[in-house]
């Protein structure tokens, strides 16, 4: 890139050249996106945009708007480096403040000036790193306690830093600082700290050692799993037994009835079998109601064995399925299971 560093005056013409000149990075830009440049094509139009971000910065330097030409110098740097570029970039970041990172700046323009042959930008950069260096601001980072574990992992600012800088007075730019800790089984810690500008600050953070992490509690008991096919056969076990009591007490009270009316017969009949029609009528129903007793007093004992069976092989046994129901016209009850 042929760009100098220079503190440049204000063009007129500069109002209209930068606008042209982000129209020209935008066009290529959408041509790079719809066509696929070849290797050439690619390197000419990170060169323009480069040089279209070189001279918007220069511009806002002008203007006084540091903060808004740095990123633009940044950016032109990673698109299409140049030592004009750094120095630019250098001197817009000391302009904001940013002392240890111009420094740096104007230390990497010295390497590569030195390796373009460029002798004047390199004294340029090394006299300027040179007058930086007194006011930068330093910031020590300790934590003696964790030199022995492995599994610590110190930042700044997001940034892991290595084992070999604990401890180092490292330069840094005024202003604040994010400084964090963390291992395994330990509390992380965080700290954010404000340093000072000012020449030759040196701020000194020590992190204290990590507080254990809590415990997890442990995990509660498991608890048994309900056996729902043994629930399933115990409930249908006591179904079943339940309807073969009913079914036996009301077997009972048909008994009863059976034995009453045949009672009430005896008055319509004489000589054992020989009765009047009332007496016929009233022994017949007194052989149903009696039929219908014995089967629902045999129907109600298996239906309870049955239930009892059911409930003390639970959950072996298959599910069971009970019923209630009635014979005839409501003569007896008949009471079945399968188990």
């Amino acid at each position: 890139m042929t760009n100098t560093f220079r503190v440049a005056h204000r063009d007129p013409r500069r109002s209209a050249v930068a606008p042209a000149a982000a129209l020209a990075v935008v066009l290529l830009s959408s041509q790079a996106a719809a066509n696929p440049l070849d290797p050439m094509e690619d390197r000419a139009a990170r060169r323009a945009a480069a040089e279209a971000l070189f001279d918007e910065g220069k511009w806002l330097m002008v203007e006084g708007r540091y903060p808004e030409a740095c990123p633009k110098f940044a950016e032109s740097q990673r698109l299409d480096a140049g030592v004009g570029t750094l120095l630019n970039l250098a001197d817009c970041l000391e302009k904001i403040g940013r002392t240890a990172s111009a420094w740096a700046e104007f230390r990497a323009a010295v390497y590569a000036a030195r390796e373009k042959g460029q002798v004047e930008r390199e004294t340029v950069a090394r006299e300027r790193a040179a007058a930086l260096e007194p006011k930068l601001t330093r910031l020590v980072i300790t934590a003696p306690w964790a030199e022995k574990l492995q599994n610590v992992e110190i930042r700044k600012d997001g940034q892991v830093l290595g084992r070999a800088l604990w401890g180092t007075a490292v330069p840094v730019d005024p202003g604040k600082h994010v400084v964090e800790a963390q291992a395994e089984g330990k509390r992380p810690y965080r700290v954010e700290l404000e340093v000072p500008g000012g020449e030759a600050t040196r701020v000194t953070t020590a992190i204290p050692e990590l507080m254990d992490a809590p415990q997890a509690p442990p995990p509660p008991p498991e608890k048994p799993l309900s056996n729902s096919r043994a629930s399933v056969h115990k409930i249908a076990g006591i179904a079943l037994g339940g309807a073969g009591v009913v079914s036996v007490v009301a077997g009972s009270v048909l008994g009863m009835q059976a034995i009453a009316r045949n009672g009430d017969s005896a008055a319509h009949c004489i000589e054992g079998n020989l009765c009047d029609a009332t007496g016929v009528a009233l022994r017949s129903e007194a052989r149903t109601r009696g039929d219908a007793a014995t089967g629902a007093i045999l129907a109600g004992v298996l239906a309870a064995a049955g239930g009892l069976v059911l409930y003390l092989t639970a959950p072996e046994a298959t599910p069971a399925r009970a019923g209630v129901g009635t014979v005839g016209s409501g003569a007896g009850l008949v009471v079945g299971g399968v188990f």
